[in-house]
């Protein structure tokens, strides 16, 4: 049986949505008017109208009275606030992680080979593929420090963060020349977590983070992404 079958429509409707919003094929500011969201999507309207009040309690939606919903502006007060909700976050979580005994388990495992990707991507040349490689690696990254961080509150804000964190990460990859900087910066976070080391893995990822950080906010104040900006 496939995953969409599992799923519901309603359901459908909203991984499909978030997804393309999160990657930004639904751009920041797209309106999304019902009768489009149906042809789209191929649902009747109540799914569509299920999928869209729970993409707004996410905050990846914006709804107002009389207007069609609309994917929610990434501005720079909003992408502030996220970073230094991060820099709490993420700088314990790592450290967190790499404290744990990694042992030879499932843990170990996927931090090698996410080293072994990084280490081929790194030097490569830019091209889309490796656009789609980098991206995917990060993104396991990511998912791997929330489900292994060892405290549940913890972990769940991480993963609450994940979208909108998504969304940023789109903006900050635009800028190819950093690349494979950040590259360098997943490489030293890996080894500080197989080699246990919980305060360099903790200094690295705060490097990252205010490095990433840096990026997006001088992409948001780019006159060609005035779009993303409230």
């Amino acid at each position: 049986m496939t995953d969409g079958a599992r799923l519901g429509k309603a359901d459908q409707v909203y991984v499909q949505l978030r997804a393309e919003i999160v990657s930004g094929v639904l751009a920041p500011g797209r309106t999304l008017p019902e009768t489009e969201l149906v042809a789209y999507t191929g649902a009747s309207r109540t799914p569509v109208r299920e999928a869209v009040r729970r993409l707004a309690a996410e905050g990846l939606i914006d709804l107002e009275p009389r207007r069609a919903p609309m994917v929610s502006r990434i501005s720079l007060r909003s992408a502030r606030q996220l970073f230094e909700f991060r820099q709490v976050l993420e700088p314990v979580a790592i450290s967190m992680v790499a404290t744990r005994e990694v042992g030879a388990g499932d843990l170990r495992q996927a931090i090698e080979t996410l080293l072994s990707t990084f280490g081929r991507l790194k030097g490569q040349e830019y091209s889309p593929a490796f656009q789609e490689a980098f991206t995917a690696a990060t993104g396991q990254f990511d998912a791997l420090l929330a489900d292994h961080a060892p405290n549940e509150y913890l972990s769940r804000s991480i993963l609450e963060l994940r979208p909108h964190s998504a969304r940023l990460r789109h903006i900050a990859h635009a800028d190819t020349s950093r690349l494979q900087e950040s590259i360098g910066e997943h490489i030293r976070m890996c080894q500080a977590v197989l080699d246990g080391q919980a305060e360099e893995a903790a200094a690295a990822m705060v490097e990252h983070l205010q490095h990433v950080a840096s990026s997006i906010f001088r992409r948001l104040l780019d006159s060609n992404t005035e779009l993303l900006v409230q």
